[in-house]
């Protein structure tokens, strides 16, 4: 068996001892010299022998009673002599012969030096403030002074189109006809003529960099072309008037920098916008009739009910349900039930038991390319699929009758009376138009007025806000959309004939959220009035035929109040969907997009009607800015308060190419232009000619965008050419000074 060399047998010593003569023995030899050993089996031998087959001990901790007594260790004395390199004064070479006393440390460097404190990001302190104030000054310094290091010299490109010198002499070129457009509008600036918009008068430094941004963009995109398209750009800039400068420079990213709103932080709201439209309330009023939908008989397969059933056609309906025995389709669930105007023997409303059914009205999800599976439409209010049971159970069925007829047979319509002598607002002022809301609700007979509420218009002044008790039986108060409750029906006070109505008292102050505060009192009573002609009167009491009313959807608010009113305004028609009728954007959408107003907010609480009437009124105030713009472009004026069309020539600013003989002729073609874009729907195909309520002229989108990518300067000074016959294109002065 032969044996591998182990450690196994390292500590027992080799029978053969000194006489082996292995090379690799696995027992252990002693390797010292055999002269200095030890007799075999004497004391010191096996001592050795003990001492090698036992550990080692280990090393004793030293403790000492004070940190005086413990020596310093290598690393103290390394860093002790560096400390003395530095301290060790500096040799003069040049004064070696004179000897000169070692001045002491001065007492700031052997001084400790604590840390700064730590700021959690909040300046309390004023010296912190002071800090920070100083620090964000230099950084603006710093700022302003790299924006003014930038000097006419050519920005470097990956590919240099004409070299160093060329593009040097076309720059400069660039930035001396760019510095005479904009002498010419500082000189008109200073002249009081026109007061421009902030963006529009550039400094030095901003002239340098609007043409090192055109030569720069030039350079980069037109490659072997580069020289003949900045050469015409050149002669574009030489043969353009202050106008034209005008309309380029606001297409530039320098102002849409300068013009910017400044930043927000996450998840903020948008602050509210201030309606300005440059005209005094009696200006405004006059602009209205551009917006007027004249004709009304397009609109009737919308809703619109232009002109009054005849009393045979609602007499034919009225017998028409009385032969169906009161059998309707219910508005939300769609079963068929039975209603019992009166009560029947049980004391029943309706037949076909509880009505469980969806609140919200279904969505249609959105598909996008990576969807490859089936979506469903769902209701928003339990997130079902469409054809599953109701969420939500109430007692009754309801309907909603809409043919004229059948509305007539409940409460006639009403052709707006004339009226000499119509009521005034709170401050005594005659109405010029009337912004108004009405909320209904269920009764026994169909969909009834239950809220009706107008404001003056463009104050948003209230002028009535009153409840309606209906001519039926109450199914649903609908509270849920409506914002009337029961209680407030029942709260509600007897309305009290008067001319005008009594301001409701301004909200109590908000206190400071750390002071302990009772919660705000609940909103005083409204009053109400007994029937829906009575809230009728009140509203006609303000309008003549000629008085403009405003809505949204408007045929909704008119067909409950049983009122053919020939001088209407809807927001609808005027903020057209772009697909048309009967699509159209609801009120809070186009409240959040023109106005940044949140309305309709109250979740479970409902609407307020008082909100959606002004919100409607300034709604209609934006669009009425926008038209005066176009108006004032195409030559009209106002002329002691009156609005006076062009006196010769073709109304192009509002998108016309018919000769003006006088107001209520243009005013009625663009009405029904709104209309047809309404039915029609608002999105047209590139490279037709715009015109109508949204052109500023015969143009095409591919023109217009050209002339905003800064690409189109020769073609579109072409065009204002040819219209003013070769003179200075003029703007108006609204669109110099206004947005």
């Amino acid at each position: 068996m032969v044996f591998s060399t182990t450690n196994l047998f390292k500590n027992i010593p080799c029978p053969e001892g000194h006489s082996c003569t292995l090379t690799s023995c696995i027992f252990a030899h002693d390797l010292r010299p055999q002269d200095t050993q030890a007799a075999p089996g004497s004391s010191s031998q096996r001592a050795e022998e003990r001492q090698e087959s036992e550990p080692a001990a280990k090393r004793r901790r030293i403790a000492y009673d004070k940190a005086e007594d413990k020596p310093p260790s290598k690393a103290d004395l390394i860093r002790n002599q560096l400390a003395k390199e530095r301290t060790k004064p500096k040799s003069n070479p040049s004064a070696s012969l004179k000897t000169e006393p070692t001045k002491p440390t001065p007492p700031s460097l052997t001084r400790s030096v604590s840390p700064p404190a730590k700021t959690n990001g909040k300046a309390t302190s004023p010296q912190v403030a002071a800090a920070n104030k100083t620090a964000s000054a230099s950084t603006a310094a710093k700022s302003t002074a790299v924006r003014a290091k930038e000097t006419l010299n050519p920005r470097l490109v990956p590919n240099d189109p004409a070299g160093h010198a060329k593009r040097t002499i076309y720059l400069k070129h660039l930035h001396g006809e760019m510095a005479r457009l904009n002498e010419m509008l500082i000189d008109r600036s200073k002249s009081g003529a026109v007061q421009f918009k902030a963006g529009l008068l550039l400094d030095d430094i901003e002239l340098i960099q609007l043409a090192l941004d055109e030569e720069e963009k030039l350079a980069r995109g037109q490659g072997s072309v580069y020289g003949n398209v900045v050469k015409n750009r050149i002669a574009a800039y030489k043969k353009m008037k202050a106008d034209d400068w005008i309309v380029y420079v606001k297409t530039t990213s320098l102002f849409t920098k300068k013009t910017a709103p400044p930043a927000r932080h996450p998840g903020q709201p948008d602050p509210p916008k201030q309606i300005n439209t440059g005209l005094t309330p009696d200006e405004e009023v006059a602009i209205l009739p551009h917006l007027v939908i004249n004709d009304q008989k397009p609109l009737a397969q919308f809703g619109y009910i232009p002109f009054p059933p005849t009393a045979v056609q609602a007499a034919e309906a009225a017998a028409a349900v009385e032969a169906s025995k009161n059998y309707e389709i219910c508005d939300r669930c769609t079963a068929r039930f039975q209603m019992f105007p009166h009560r029947n023997e049980e004391g029943q409303l309706t037949s076909n038991g509880p009505c469980r059914h969806h609140p919200n009205r279904k969505v249609f999800p959105q598909r996008t390319k990576a969807d490859t599976g089936p979506k469903e439409p769902y209701y928003p209010c339990c997130n079902e699929v469409v054809g599953s049971a109701g969420c939500t159970s109430t007692e009754n069925h309801v309907f909603k009758a809409s043919s004229p007829a059948r509305l007539a047979a409940v409460l006639p319509f009403l052709l707006t009376p004339v009226n000499e002598r119509p009521a005034v607002d709170g401050k005594g002022r005659r109405v010029g138009a009337v912004a108004f809301d009405c909320e209904m609700g269920y009764t026994t007979l169909g969909l009834e007025l239950i809220r009706l509420t107008a404001v003056s218009w463009p104050q948003g002044e209230e002028l009535v806000d009153v409840l309606v008790r209906p001519l039926g039986i109450v199914l649903d108060l609908n509270s849920r959309f409506s914002g009337v409750w029961p209680e407030d029906m029942a709260n509600a006070v007897p309305y009290v004939s008067q001319r005008t109505p009594s301001p409701r008292p301004p909200p109590p102050p908000q206190l400071d959220g750390s002071a302990t505060s009772s919660p705000p009192p609940p909103p005083p009573p409204l009053p109400i009035v007994d029937s829906p002609q009575k809230a009728r009167e009140l509203l006609c009491s303000f309008l003549t035929p000629g008085t403009p009313l405003i809505g949204h959807a408007i045929e909704n608010d008119l067909n409950a109040t049983r009122l053919c009113y020939p001088t209407v305004i809807d927001t609808v028609i005027i903020f057209p969907h772009p697909r048309g009728l009967p699509l159209r954007y609801g009120l809070r959408m186009l409240s959040a997009k023109h106005l940044s107003r949140q309305i309709q907010t109250g979740g479970e609480r409902g609407h307020d009607s008082l909100e959606d009437a002004r919100a409607t009124g300034d709604l209609v105030r934006v669009k009425v800015g926008e038209k005066w713009r176009l108006l004032r472009g195409a030559g009209w004026e106002f002329v002691g308060g009156v609005l006076v069309p062009p006196k010769t020539g073709m109304a192009k600013g509002a998108g016309l190419e018919v000769e003006v003989e006088g107001r209520a002729e243009s005013d009625g073609v663009l009405a029904d232009g709104l209309v047809e874009r309404a039915i029609k729907g608002g999105v047209r195909k590139r490279g037709r000619k715009r015109g109508g309520m949204d052109g500023a002229g015969d143009s095409t989108e591919e023109e217009e965008e050209s002339v905003q990518r800064g690409n189109g300067l020769s073609a579109f000074l072409q065009r204002g050419k040819a219209e003013e016959g070769g003179g200075e294109h003029k703007l108006s002065a609204a669109y110099l000074e206004g947005e």
